[in-house]
């Protein structure tokens, strides 16, 4: 099958949510350095299922721990970027970065690398194989070198370092060397093995896919949280040796995934090797899991994961849309879009099974919110009892004993959004929807993800 699925992040709230509503998840992720006896057991409830389960190596620790250590002599680097563009009027690249600078974030560069190498060097490939192995898993993520994740979490692009993609492609390298250790060892004879790749833009993207193919690697993954969480924006982007310019700059999330992704089909293809099985490790927007499905070549099974719909839902009280391709919705404004005359589409089993349970009646909310005046709606009237919370529990939270169970729903919501976005649709007709979801982001108002959207449907077309 050439489908597109999402994995859950194996929590207590995504396996017995779907497992109470006879739902059945596209899979699950749970990572090395999680590995408590709770979580074993779970994992072994999914494998009872017959679930794709997903051994994840342990990595994003070491990788936070990287990034804290740098963040402060980073930020020197990027604030002075910032200022050069303030003077420019446009991104600096080339002779316009001042030598000094160049070589600041160039010595930072080579320091973390460093580090990076260094922690990697400590970890044990046997003793972590054990650890995923203890999974029972059906997939299994490679040991990777984690360098390039670093480098574009603390914004030390290539166009400000001046490395080359040689550089890059070293890390890659080794990467493929700790993926051959593990997909040649007897244990994991019938798993499948993901090699794990970096990128940091197209020209890198697509070496790291010829180097994956060259090296027989079949199932690869990247490491994409740093790229998704970036909140910079970029002018201009470069395929090959042409450089593009935009009109106006748009977040550099969109046009890096695109760019990234792009360049591994492309690159694998060079390599002459069918790329069967791709793993976006961190990849959960609903405004972005389009890119990957439209990026990556139509036969290949592509699988993504991330902790996103658990923080949107828990940090940010943010449900996904199921009427607008899993636009983010916060529970403030889903109050507001009811008291105006709206109301919230109640698709998933979830948010059903609630609705049965607790009730939802607009009409009581819209009579107590005349009555007080159409007060604006903050979070400390969704946290007072009053008609309004009662008539609407699941977007509001003045009932403690209620309120842990919305929170629970708004998970396993946000995951089945996912789910019905990536699900059910293999080959040719996955990047059709694909460019639907994209195409409804673009014919609505301009914002900015309609922005980042435009450009990366630009990369993907070329």
């Amino acid at each position: 099958m050439t489908t597109m699925r999402f994995i859950a992040n194996l929590r207590r709230q995504t396996l017995e949510a779907f497992a109470n509503h006879k739902v059945n998840a596209g899979g699950y992720l749970l990572s090395a350095h999680r590995i408590t006896t709770p979580n074993l057991q779970m994992a072994a409830e999914v494998r009872r299922r017959e679930l794709p389960l997903f051994a994840d190596n342990g990595t994003k620790l070491l990788i936070d721990t990287v990034i804290s250590q740098f963040s402060k002599e980073a930020r020197q680097v990027t604030q002075r970027v910032k200022a050069l563009r303030r003077q420019l009027g446009h991104l600096p690249r080339g002779r316009e970065v001042p030598k000094d600078l160049r070589i600041l974030a160039d010595t930072l560069a080579e320091r973390v690398l460093a580090i990076c190498s260094g922690h990697s060097n400590t970890i044990d490939t046997e003793t972590l194989l054990q650890r995923q192995l203890l999974m029972n898993p059906t997939h299994l993520i490679a040991q990777e070198d984690f360098a390039t994740t670093c480098l574009v979490a603390l914004d030390l692009e290539r166009e400000i370092t001046d490395w080359r993609p040689k550089r890059i492609a070293a890390r890659n390298r080794q990467s493929l060397k700790l993926w051959k250790k593990v997909a040649e060892h007897p244990l994991c004879q019938e798993l499948n093995v993901y090699a794990v790749l970096s990128a940091m833009d197209y020209n890198t993207g697509r070496e790291a896919g010829r180097l994956a193919a060259e090296a027989g690697s079949d199932s690869a993954a990247i490491g994409l949280a740093g790229i998704c969480g970036d909140l910079n924006a970029t002018d201009f982007y470069v395929l090959g040796r042409a450089s593009f310019k935009l009109a106006r700059p748009v977040p550099r999330r969109y046009v890096r995934l695109a760019q990234v992704l792009k360049g591994i089909a492309d690159g694998y293809h060079d390599g002459n090797r069918p790329l069967e099985r791709f793993h976006c490790l961190g990849l959960g927007a609903p405004s972005l899991l389009p890119i990957a499905a439209a990026a990556l070549p139509v036969n290949t099974q592509i699988t993504a994961d991330a902790t996103s719909p658990i923080h949107a839902a828990a940090k940010d009280r943010v449900l996904y849309d199921p009427e607008s391709f899993g636009d983010r919705a916060t529970t403030r404004e889903i109050v507001e879009r009811i008291l105006h005359g709206g109301d919230w589409p109640f698709l998933s089993p979830f948010t059903q099974t609630f609705k049965q349970r607790f009730g939802h009646d607009p009409e009581i909310a819209r009579n107590w919110w005349e009555a007080q005046g159409q007060p604006s709606i903050n979070r400390k009237i969704l946290q007072q009892p009053s008609d309004l919370t009662a008539a609407l529990p699941l977007f509001c939270e003045a009932d403690p004993l209620i309120r842990p169970i919305a929170r629970d729903t708004w998970i396993a919501h946000n995951h089945w959004v996912l789910g019905e976005l990536t699900e059910g649709r293999s080959g040719p007709q996955r990047r059709e929807l694909a460019h639907r979801i994209i195409d409804h982001w673009l014919e609505g108002p301009e914002t900015i993800t309609s922005r980042g959207l435009a450009i990366a449907k630009e990369i993907l077309l070329r």
